[in-house]
């Protein structure tokens, strides 16, 4: 497929094309699981390109785990987005780290034969490496991609808000651990009936890990965003950010605590904020 030629415009003029088609639903899932993989490319054309195939493959599941939902509200539209973006996310990740590893066990068996197979091999790896980095790395590339396009990468209150519940909660381990209720959830609110976490939308720990990155990198991108704008905007920013945080970021502390990898991405999260409005509050 021409999407992984040298030349830019021409993977970006191919990947149009292949938009287009697929808006006649003509093509196979082998191509669209390619096309999505781009998000990840170390071309910034090339990922702005392929941006609006992928809001549109969001958009599809999106609806698809809304079906059944009676008359979903505004909330349930957001967590069922957050949901598809991780779980996407997620897949598209491991593709990625089988397609590296299936490039490198096919050089490694290459020693040894003529070198133009073992250049051959070579150049099909130097292809994966280029978004052979590490998921950190990846989910920057992927929210900057997809800012403009999918609104819960760039929408990270709504995302906060569900990193808080507890996605462990269950009606059956409510009913059968009391103890739960009594000390309610990380967000501060009360385990009832109404706060158990739908299962259209709970996370995975893969899941949750990957949207904690995801809400550190839009807060910061919220912030470049600003950077940009008029003057005194980014303190603007800045401050509102540190308003929403005030209560989350303990919570989230308190959630992660005891989870090395997930507290170290909490811990950036006071680096993005006006810490000196937070302690006067």
């Amino acid at each position: 497929m021409a999407t992984s030629d040298t030349e830019i415009s021409i993977r970006v003029a191919v990947i149009q094309v292949l938009g287009a088609i697929d808006g006649h639903s003509l093509l196979e899932d082998e191509e669209h699981k390619k096309l999505c993989l781009l998000v990840f490319d170390e071309e910034a054309k090339v990922r702005k390109a392929v941006s609006r195939f992928v809001k549109g493959v969001w958009e599809e599941a999106v609806d698809e785990r809304l079906v059944g939902k009676n008359k979903p509200s505004n909330e349930d539209h957001q967590q069922a987005g957050l949901k598809v973006f991780a779980v996407l996310v997620v897949k598209w990740c491991k593709v990625l780290d089988k397609l590296i590893d299936d490039e490198e066990e096919d050089v490694d068996e290459a020693d040894g034969e003529d070198d133009t197979t073992a250049q051959s091999m070579s150049k099909r790896r130097e292809v994966a490496a280029l978004v052979a980095m590490n998921q950190k790395g990846r989910i920057v590339l992927a929210v900057e991609a997809l800012w403009d396009e999918v609104e819960s990468v760039r929408d990270w209150e709504p995302l906060l808000d569900l990193l808080l519940l507890d996605h462990s909660a269950t009606e059956d381990n409510e009913t059968q651990d009391p103890s739960r209720r009594s000390r309610g959830q990380p967000n501060g609110k009360n385990n009832t009936p109404d706060s158990i976490m739908d299962e259209a939308w709970r996370l995975d720990d893969l899941e949750e890990s990957m949207l904690l990155e995801v809400l550190v990198t839009s807060i910061r991108r919220a912030k470049v965003e600003a950077a940009g704008g008029k003057k005194g905007e980014e303190d603007t920013v800045t401050n509102d950010i540190t308003r929403e945080l005030i209560k989350g970021l303990p919570r989230l502390f308190i959630k992660y605590q005891t989870d090395q990898n997930r507290i170290a991405d909490v811990l950036l999260i006071p680096t993005l904020m006006n810490l000196d409005l937070y302690l006067e509050m």
